[in-house]
Order: structure tokens, then C-alpha cells, then sequence
């Protein structure tokens, strides 16, 4: 019997190259290492470490700014679909990520026989909250707007897949949606993410496989999961500052407001949106809900 083909879509532009060595050697050893692995790297490098290994292929990439190299990640891997719909599974994987423990198929792969298709991994930041309280995008006039009162799960922008056919699927899907919105000048709260988010709140939860934070592990977190696979702090290894820009700081007023809005606001709007009848709606195509 064959092994599964999984390709690995990994984006390391501008500075983010400096992640790459050690994200080969782990995800190459420890990723799931029952399967026939081969790593599409989407940089703007002319060289790269590992190249020339034959289980990784180089494709020029020309470094976006702000959030636009977020943004159009979905865009950049349909550049490759031809070569992508040849594998029995794909995956994306943010840049700083590290597999240092092993992960299996059995442990990860979307469960086809059991009608599972795609792959995602609980944000670690919201694994014991409730939806109102999500990070969801929440502006209307937004492809990605999910109301207060509706949504299931939150989950990881930085690590997701499925099978070929689906995961090509979605990405198709959400490159028209951001394409949409940047024409009508909106930008997805957490950009890809919030978009992905809108997507997976579309499902049949029966349609995807939904693996706990261990699977996106930040580095010196301490939640209550085994650490899988570690997210490392890009600041440690990058100035974020000058790749995002300098978040505003803000005054006693509105750190305080901003505290009201995480923790009670969300109950108000839930309610406000449950008495409006607010739902999710699947969308035709260039449509708004």
C-alpha cells in the first residue's frame, strides 16, 4: 500500500526566512512520518536552506507589505494548484512553527472515512471560551462577519489543511472573498484568519477534523494540553514592529473600556443579535449576507 502524499505550503519572505532551517528539520523528521512529504516554499530568497533536498521545492515569491502577505496566502497557493491537486492531503504551516514531538496521521489527518475532509486546530486563546466572546470578525460589511450570536468554534490561522480537493476549495473560496472586500476598501479583522473563521462557520462541524491548542502550542504558554507543536515567539527572532507597525498605546479610559468589551459587552450583543435574528447564511456568489 502507498503512502499518503501531503504537501506542506509554507510562506517565508523578507525576514521570516530565518525560521526555515529549523522548521524543515523538525516537520521533516516528526511530521507526520507515516507519509511522503514535500514542502512548497513560497519566498522571495534566491537560496534557501535545503533546497536542493528533493523534497522541497522553491517558488519565488515577492514580499508583500502589511497585512497584504497575510491576506493573500490563499491567493499565492492557487498559484501552484496544478501541482497541489496531485497530493492526497495539503497543509499550511505559519513559518515559526516547530515539530518536535511526533505527530501521526492517525492523530492528525482529516478522518475521510468518516466524511471529515478538512483539518483545523483550536486558537489557543479561546480554547475555554464561548462564542460571544470569539475573535470573530464582527463588521457586517465584511465577507468574514460572523454575529455575536452565532459561530461554534474559533480556530488557528496558522495551521489548517485537508484533502486536495477541499482545502483547493476553500482557498479559492477565500481568495474571492478577500479579493471582495479589498475592492469594496474592507479589510478582514484578523485578515486570513477572520476569513478562514466565516468559512469554517459555514460547515457541518462533520465536515472537519478540530484538534485541541496542543497541535498550536505557543512557546512559553502554560495551558493545559500536551505541547505538540510549538509556536515560537517571532519577537524573539524578528521586529515585529517594523513588519506590523507600533500598536497605539492606550489611556486609563480606554484600556478600561477596552477590558468592558472582552469580558460583558459580548453578553449585551449576543442577546441583541439572538432578538434580531441574526444568522449565518451561506454566500452565493458576490453576495453579502
Amino acid at each position: 500500500m502507498s503512502k499518503p502524499t501531503v504537501a506542506l505550503l509554507y510562506i517565508c519572505t523578507g525576514k521570516y526566512t530565518v525560521f526555515w532551517p529549523d522548521f524543515y528539520k523538525t516537520f521533516r523528521q516528526n511530521f507526520l512520518p507515516e507519509c511522503d512529504k514535500t514542502f512548497f516554499v513560497f519566498t522571495d530568497a534566491p537560496s534557501i536552506e535545503f533546497d536542493t533536498e528533493p523534497d522541497v521545492r522553491r517558488i519565488y515569491q515577492k514580499a508583500l507589505d502589511w497585512p497584504y502577505s497575510t491576506l493573500k496566502r490563499f491567493e499565492m497557493f492557487l498559484t501552484q494548484e496544478d501541482a497541489l491537486k496531485a497530493f492526497d492531503f495539503l497543509f499550511f504551516a505559519n513559518a515559526n512553527l516547530l515539530c518536535e514531538q511526533v505527530v501521526t496521521a492517525e492523530e492528525f489527518l482529516p478522518r475521510t472515512e468518516q466524511g471529515e475532509v478538512l483539518l483545523m486546530v483550536q486558537q489557543p486563546g479561546f480554547w475555554d471560551k464561548t462564542p460571544p466572546f470569539y475573535s470573530y470578525d464582527r463588521n457586517p460589511k465584511c465577507r468574514a462577519y460572523i454575529p455575536y450570536n452565532c459561530g461554534r468554534d474559533y480556530v488557528s490561522g496558522g495551521l489548517n489543511g485537508g484533502t486536495a480537493p477541499a482545502f483547493l476549495a476553500l482557498c479559492h473560496t477565500l481568495a474571492r472573498r478577500t479579493d471582495d472586500d479589498l475592492a469594496d476598501g474592507v479589510i478582514a479583522l484578523w485578515h486570513d484568519e477572520s476569513q478562514l473563521n466565516r468559512y469554517v462557520a459555514e460547515l457541518d462541524p462533520a465536515e472537519y477534523r478540530l484538534l485541541t491548542p496542543a497541535y498550536w502550542y505557543p512557546e512559553d504558554w502554560h495551558i493545559p494540553f500536551e505541547q505538540k507543536i510549538t509556536v515560537r515567539d517571532k519577537s524573539k527572532w524578528i521586529d515585529m514592529t517594523a513588519v506590523k507597525g507600533k500598536k497605539p498605546e492606550l489611556g486609563f479610559v480606554a484600556r478600561k473600556w477596552d477590558a468592558f468589551c472582552q469580558n460583558y459587552l459580548p453578553f449585551v450583543l449576543a442577546v441583541r443579535d439572538t432578538l434580531l435574528l441574526k444568522h449565518l447564511p451561506r454566500y452565493k456568489a458576490g453576495h453579502n449576507p
